[in-house]
């Protein structure tokens, strides 16, 4: 199931970099420059309401009228509160104020509620790891870090393309993509670990820097023995768009964890450096290999 579902992940992500593009994600045209932008005109300021309540007295609840008004400060009504005397107060104190007070002591002297005992929890886990690999007209390198508890999760992601230019400029391009992202876990088990994460994607390209919103899932289930399975996807619509997926197989050695398989990425700029609107797209995909230590 899970080999099905990466290899239709492959496929969609092939289909989507198959689209022409007149420069590299995130690249201006050599030949093209950016509009001028139009003066904006300035803004009327709008009328004006009156404010109300001005100069009309307002109600503080911290002091009152009446007898009760005095004791109101937290502070006065521990030491003067009316409750300490309503026991020495005579005959009157069953039908007036016994039943209300007596309920009140009565609930001050019960001991607090035992909580069930629940499972064992699972301690926190530090997954610090590094990769590299190759993609089309260059290679990747990459850092990570991941943090499980036993309800909440922290995944943050550095990936570094260095690749050959397209449009004859000398030199070479580099993008680096940085995921920002908590979560929680769905599934924290010794043998299986399911995490769903949101946050921030930041994309740093040849001529621009975006930040956008971000969504992802990751997993690592054991398969037999030491042998692991690692994968995980992610998602960010705008302003720019990222599509990225990874599947691999892990062999766990006590702290350290030996890494290796196969990830895509999908880039769009949506056409934001482009005059004519026109998107640059490009499709990374290569094998990886790498090491996790475990904390």
């Amino acid at each position: 199931m899970w080999k099905q579902g990466f290899a239709a992940l492959a496929v969609i992500l092939m289909g989507l970099g198959s689209g022409s593009a007149e420069a590299r994600f995130g690249k201006r045209p050599r030949d093209s420059s950016p509009p001028p932008s139009s003066p904006s005109s300035p803004s009327s300021p709008g009328p004006s309401h009156p404010s109300s309540g001005v100069g009309r007295p307002r109600y503080n609840p911290s002091y009152g009228s009446g007898y009760y008004g005095f004791y109101r400060d937290p502070w006065v009504r521990y030491y003067y509160d009316p409750a300490w005397a309503w026991p020495y107060m005579g005959p009157g104190r069953p039908f007036l104020y016994g039943r209300y007070y007596d309920l009140a002591w009565r609930r001050r002297l019960m001991p607090p509620p035992s909580t069930a005992p629940t499972g064992p929890t699972q301690p926190t886990q530090v997954n610090l790891t590094a990769d590299a690999g190759f993609v089309s007209r260059g290679y990747a390198m990459g850092l990570g870090l991941q943090v499980d508890g036993d309800q909440l999760a922290f995944g943050s992601r550095l990936n570094v393309f260095n690749l050959a230019t397209d449009d004859g400029s000398p030199g070479r391009d580099t993008i680096s993509l940085l995921s920002l992202k908590p979560g929680v876990m769905l599934v924290s088990r010794e043998d299986l670990r399911v995490r769903l994460l949101a946050g921030v994607d930041v994309a740093f390209s040849p001529d621009a820097i975006f930040i956008g919103p971000g969504l992802g899932a990751s997993t690592l289930m054991r398969v037999t023995g030491p042998l692991k399975l690692e994968a995980s996807a992610h998602w960010t619509p705008l302003p720019f768009t990222q599509l990225s997926a990874e599947a691999g197989l892990a062999l766990e050695l006590g702290p350290v964890r030996m890494r290796g398989g196969y990830r895509a990425t999908y880039l769009d700029d949506q056409g934001r450096l482009d005059p004519n609107r026109v998107p640059n797209r490009d499709l990374f995909a290569g094998p990886y290999v790498g090491v996790a230590l475990v904390q």
